[in-house]
């Protein structure tokens, strides 16, 4: 009996041989691709990480700035002058957003950076005009990053030019006071805030590599078969990424004093290591959970750097967080990273420090949750 011989179709025939390989190629590493969550995300990661940031810097369309503008004259020119700051706008935005019209909320306000700028209309504001004098406007200026900050000054000046341009009215002098008596520059104010961010990357990449690569060094068996002894383990781990990440934080700090001009008052220093220790216990928790999670040092570090240097853009390292636009603003009060910087960059620029209750109860409550998750995680990957 014969075999039987296999035949091929003229399209068969027709097709070159390498053209089966080729598809037979695609349709594979496709469905791998498919498979493969790290592969489908991280191409995404950095455009998505790069429009978010230029969104948080420079808005949906344009920027407007809280101010306070309190009038003590209720004169004729006094009411014009305010509706001139309240029409005033660029041809995107207004230019500013009157959030309070009571003086003495104006100026904790504008101490606190919560608004950047406070206009007072003198009482012989409209007086003086009448006389033919030069009045004379009083203004509270929050100059802590004050790169940005004049921006609200500029904006102040263009009303005024174009408010007496269109009334007649003769040059107004601005009487300036400002929240501290020095000004502390962006290059200083992103110093301070690239030592904060050194306390956050140091504690939780140090700690999450460390324990990573139990899984990378194949010794995570050694650990398993020591379950009474994972408690001095897990906190040996803690206590190893914190000491590490000092280093970090330490360069960052050197840095920062030599290049940067960060000072910080002697009498600020004890309650700033404290706030700077409490963060640092959080975010060291919080690596060791996402080491342990994800088991691999090459999805840890993109991890959590991206996360964090996206948080220094949108969670008032960059810029305080009063600057931002309104949405940010309302997700940065339930986003840690953005307590750390506005708690430690407000006890070291602010004239006055704010009262260390709040701060001490929000960054206790990052560092007790950052071990309970890190530590939960950590014994049941074990």
């Amino acid at each position: 009996m014969n075999p039987t011989i296999p035949t091929s179709t003229p399209a068969q025939r027709t097709r070159p041989a390498g053209l089966d390989q080729f598809a037979g190629t695609v349709a594979k590493d496709l469905k791998q691709w498919a498979r493969d969550h790290q592969a489908l995300f991280a191409p995404l990661l950095l455009p998505i990480v790069l429009m978010f940031i230029a969104t948080v810097l420079f808005g949906f369309g344009g920027d407007q700035w809280n101010i306070g503008l309190i009038d003590k004259s209720g004169g004729n020119y006094a009411v014009s002058f305010t509706r001139a700051v309240e029409n005033s706008e660029s041809n995107i935005t207004p230019y500013f957003t009157i959030v309070t019209r009571d003086e003495a909320e104006a100026q904790r306000l504008v101490e606190e950076g919560r608004i950047h700028l406070v206009i007072t209309i003198p009482e012989d504001f409209d007086r003086a005009i009448e006389s033919g004098q030069t009045p004379i406007l009083e203004t509270a200026v929050y100059n802590i990053n004050t790169d940005m900050m004049k921006n609200a000054r500029l904006r102040l000046d263009r009303v005024l030019q174009d408010w007496g341009t269109e009334l007649g009215q003769s040059p107004i002098t601005i009487d300036q006071v400002t929240t501290r008596a020095d000004d502390i520059w962006r290059r200083t104010f992103i110093g301070g805030s690239a030592v904060v961010l050194a306390v956050m990357v140091g504690a939780a990449l140090s700690t999450a590599l460390i324990m990573a690569r139990e899984w990378e060094h194949r010794t995570v068996k050694e650990l398993q078969l020591a379950p009474h002894a994972r408690t001095g383990i897990i906190a040996g781990k803690i206590v190893a990424g914190l000491l590490a990440g000092m280093a970090s934080t330490a360069v960052a700090l050197l840095l920062a004093t030599t290049i940067f001009g960060l000072r910080v008052p002697p009498e600020r220093i004890p309650m700033l290591l404290l706030y700077a220790g409490l963060a640092a216990i959080g975010f060291a928790g919080l690596g060791l959970a996402a080491g342990a999670w994800l088991k691999d040092y090459r999805a840890v570090q993109p991890l959590i750097l991206v996360t964090l240097a996206g948080s220094f853009f949108a969670a008032g390292g960059f810029s305080s967080v009063p600057t931002l636009p309104a949405g940010v603003r309302a997700f940065d009060q339930y986003w840690p990273p953005s307590w750390v910087f506005e708690i430690i960059n407000d006890h070291i620029f602010m004239a006055t420090p704010p009262d260390p209750s709040r701060p001490l109860i929000l960054l206790s409550l990052l560092a007790l949750s950052g071990i309970a998750i890190g530590s939960l995680t950590a014994y049941r990957r074990l």
